[in-house]
């Protein structure tokens, strides 16, 4: 019997999108991973699309989940888009990196509102690397995380709140949260985490990782989350794809922070198209 449930759908689309897509291969210009403490993930599928294996830092023994955070930028620095793939990062970056590996062995994906807002679910869809994560003993689909301090979120119609078998977390504050917890006490799948009077995402991290057992998070944006978490000093590592073109809103970079955020290269490959992948560790 065919399951024609709205995630049923959404994957088959998803999927048949991935396995379609012409990928472009990557060469490694720069490698310095040996230089830090790694995990590795690895498979024939994407070692020969990435040249070598994908990175990533522990989990951390502390109190707080490892964060990764993953963006595509244009040329000239944009990661705003009403068409996020008129940005340039290219299809690998989308169904191989994106939608893929930074996600193979994440406990959850975290977003911002706007990010999460329709239809939408956060997981892996090419079927090879559906295969590696659940190679690694990991659910079908990771659990989501939203964001959001204002609390103006689709919970009746949205399916990312709706999919009982994916567990998800909203993080907001103060009166928001206390609407959000009325609005989902009959969905024992959600949990809501208040900070406090305001939006705290250390706060929400501590929680997530003693309460929920999440060690490791796949952050995707929008470019205030992005910021927020980079200001609390919560993201481990970035995963940054720059396109050869000029594209997008002007003046919307990933980091719109003050602080001064130190980065060290771990490698950076770039494919013939001139795209480039770089993997950095962030320091605060």
């Amino acid at each position: 019997m065919i399951d024609n449930s709205p995630l049923a759908e959404f994957a088959r689309r998803k999927e048949k999108a991935a396995k379609a897509a012409t990928l472009e291969t990557f060469e490694t210009v720069a490698d310095h991973s040996a230089r830090f403490d790694l995990e590795s993930i690895s498979s024939p599928f994407s070692d020969a699309l990435l040249d070598g294996p994908f990175f990533q830092s522990p989990a951390p023994s502390a109190d707080v989940p490892a964060i990764s955070l993953v963006f595509v930028q244009s040329r000239d620095g944009n990661t705003e888009a009403d068409d996020p793939s008129s940005l340039g990062g290219g299809a690998t970056d989308k169904h191989v990196i994106y939608e893929g590996l930074s996600r193979i062995s994440a406990d959850a994906v975290m977003a911002g509102a706007k990010t999460a807002r329709g239809n939408m679910l956060f997981s892996v869809w090419h079927p090879s690397l559906v295969s590696l994560r659940q190679s690694l003993g990991k659910p079908r689909h990771p659990a989501q995380i939203v964001i959001s301090g204002s609390g103006e979120l689709s919970i009746e119609e949205g399916m990312l709140f709706n999919v009982p078998d994916v567990p998800v977390v909203i993080v907001s504050a103060g009166e928001a949260a206390e609407r959000l917890t009325r609005r989902t006490s009959a969905r024992s799948w959600i949990t809501v985490i208040d900070t406090g009077e305001r939006l705290d995402l250390r706060r929400a991290a501590e929680r997530m990782r003693g309460e929920s057992g999440l060690q490791r998070i796949s952050a995707i944006g929008g470019r205030a989350t992005a910021t927020s978490l980079m200001d609390a000093g919560l993201v481990t590592d970035l995963y940054l794809t720059t396109s050869p073109v000029d594209a997008g809103t002007p003046h919307t970079p990933m980091y719109c922070g003050t602080r001064r955020v130190e980065r060290d290269l771990v490698v950076r490959k770039q494919s013939a198209g001139g795209i480039v992948f770089e993997h950095l560790l962030l320091h605060a």
